[in-house]
């Protein structure tokens, strides 16, 4: 999960997001991997976008 987590959020930090953006999305790319026992499944782009866009709403800044 940890690889899936520092990948995607990489993918979006170069691409200049949000830091608080990047977090969500590798968060989101992680949960696929830990949902289920064996082997790991990446959620397909759109799946993770969504996902982080889930989590994005629920963040707060302190």
């Amino acid at each position: 999960a940890g690889d899936a987590y520092i990948g995607a959020f990489l993918a979006e930090y170069v691409k200049g997001e949000d830091p608080i953006w990047c977090a969500c999305v590798g968060s989101a790319a992680a949960s696929f991997v830990v949902e289920a026992f064996g082997p790991a499944r990446f959620g397909e782009r759109e799946e993770v976008l969504a996902r982080a866009e889930e989590l994005h709403d629920k963040v707060a800044k302190v």
